[in-house]
C-alpha cells in the first residue's frame, strides 16, 4: 500500500499538547568540560553533525546525561535534531520527550517543527520556550482524531525504502561500471618519486565574484573552505573560469586543501585552478590527495600564490620510465571505489534486514 500525505486529514495540536518540554540536564560550558576523548555526544547550537561539537567522557557526577530517543532544539539558532543516545549538552537547548517517539516519527516531526521555527525572530517574535510550547504542529489523524503515530512511522519507512532503492540501483550501477578496473599492486608496495605540480597540471588563476554581485543559483562556486568540497556558494553567475574535470588547490583561508571537481564550476581568486595534463576523474583524485597531504606546511598568513604552488612537490608512483604512472593511479582508485561501494551496500543491505 503506498501511503500518501494528501489522503490523510490533519488537525493543529499545542507543542504542550505533544510533548514534554525541558531543558536539557547537563549544560555544561565547553570550558568546564574535563579534556578527555570519549564516546558520549556533547551537543551545542551547532547547525552541522547533528549538533554534536565532539565526543566526550563521562563528566563530574553534578552533570548528568540528558536521556536518549528525544528531539533537541536550539531555541535562538533554530536547531532540530533527533537524539537517538545519551547525551551531554551546552547551554540553552530544550528538549522534547514523548512516549511515542522514534527515529522514523522523529524524522517525520522534524520538518514541522523547523516550520514552526521559522517563525521566531529576533523583531519582537524572538523563539522563547513559552513561545515554543504555545506553537501548533499541523498533523495526519487517526479515526480518534489523535496524531497518527502508527502513519507516520510507516510513511518514514515507505520514504525510506523508496530512498534505499535509489541508492541501491546508483551503487549497482556505478559497480558495474568499475568491475572492469585491473587488479594493481598495493600502495606500499609501488616505487615513488617527487613531481613539481606544474609537472602534470596547468595552474590557472580564479576570479572572485564578490558578496553584493553573487545572485543565488546551480552553479558551484569553489571559495577557500575546506569542506563541502571547496564549494562556498552555488550561484548562477558566469565568468571564463567555468569549467569541470579540473581540480582546486586553496591559497588563503584553508590552505592547501585540494579537490576534485567532476561537474561544471566557478573558482574564485581565493584558490587556483589545476588543469590535469592527464584528464582523468580518478587520476584527479589521486593527485588531490597528495597534494592535500602537504598542507601542513602552510601556516596563518602563509598565502600559497601560483609561483610557489607551481614549485610545491608532490609525491607520486612512477611507471618503468620513472613517468607518473596514470594507469595504476585511475586503477588504484577505481578498485579503492569498487571496494567501497560494496562495503556500503552489503552493509546498508544488513541494517534494513
Amino acid at each position: 500500500m503506498n501511503l500518501d500525505l494528501k489522503n490523510k486529514e490533519w488537525k493543529e495540536f499545542v507543542f504542550e499538547q505533544m510533548f514534554d518540554i525541558d531543558s536539557t540536564s547537563s549544560g555544561i560550558d565547553r570550558n568546564k568540560l574535563i579534556n578527555k576523548k570519549g564516546v558520549i555526544p556533547y551537543l551545542t547550537r551547532s547547525e552541522k553533525n547533528n549538533g554534536y561539537d565532539s565526543f566526550i567522557c563521562e563528566q563530574a557526577d553534578k552533570y548528568k546525561t540528558d536521556d536518549s530517543n528525544v528531539i533537541t532544539i536550539g531555541l535562538d539558532t533554530q536547531t532540530v535534531f533527533y537524539q537517538p543516545n545519551k547525551f551531554y549538552t551546552g547551554q540553552n537547548i530544550q528538549v522534547l520527550k514523548c512516549e511515542k517517539l522514534n527515529k522514523e516519527i522523529a524524522q517525520f516531526l522534524i520538518p514541522l517543527i523547523k516550520r514552526q521555527m521559522g517563525k521566531f525572530n529576533w523583531g519582537g517574535n524572538g523563539a522563547t520556550l513559552t513561545r515554543l510550547r504555545r506553537s501548533k504542529l499541523l498533523l495526519p489523524i487517526n479515526e480518534k482524531g489523535e496524531p497518527d503515530f502508527e502513519f507516520m512511522e510507516a510513511f518514514m519507512k515507505q520514504k525510506e525504502k523508496e530512498k534505499f532503492d535509489e541508492y541501491k540501483n546508483y551503487i549497482s550501477q556505478r559497480i558495474k561500471e568499475l568491475k572492469d578496473f585491473e587488479t594493481v599492486e598495493p600502495i606500499d608496495e609501488k616505487e615513488w618519486r617527487e613531481f613539481f605540480i606544474e609537472d602534470v597540471t596547468e595552474i590557472l588563476s580564479g576570479r572572485d565574484i564578490y558578496a553584493s554581485e553573487r545572485i543565488k543559483g546551480d552553479t558551484p562556486y569553489i571559495s577557500a573552505t575546506a569542506n563541502n568540497n571547496g564549494i562556498g556558494y552555488f550561484v548562477c553567475n558566469d565568468n571564463p573560469t567555468k569549467e569541470s574535470g579540473c581540480l582546486s588547490v586553496n591559497r588563503n583561508g584553508s590552505v592547501g586543501y585540494s579537490f576534485y571537481h567532476p561537474y561544471e564550476a566557478l573558482f574564485s581568486n581565493d584558490c587556483r585552478k589545476l588543469r590535469l595534463k592527464n584528464p582523468n576523474k580518478h587520476i584527479g583524485i589521486f593527485i588531490s590527495q597528495q597534494i592535500t597531504r602537504q598542507r601542513g606546511k602552510y601556516g596563518y598568513g602563509y598565502k600559497m600564490g601560483t609561483a610557489r604552488l607551481k614549485r610545491q612537490k608532490i609525491i607520486l608512483p612512477i611507471n618503468e620510465q620513472n613517468q607518473p604512472d596514470y594507469e595504476y593511479m585511475e586503477n588504484y582508485m577505481k578498485q579503492l571505489e569498487y571496494e567501497k561501494l560494496k562495503g556500503y551496500l552489503d552493509k546498508k543491505i544488513q541494517v534494513l534486514l
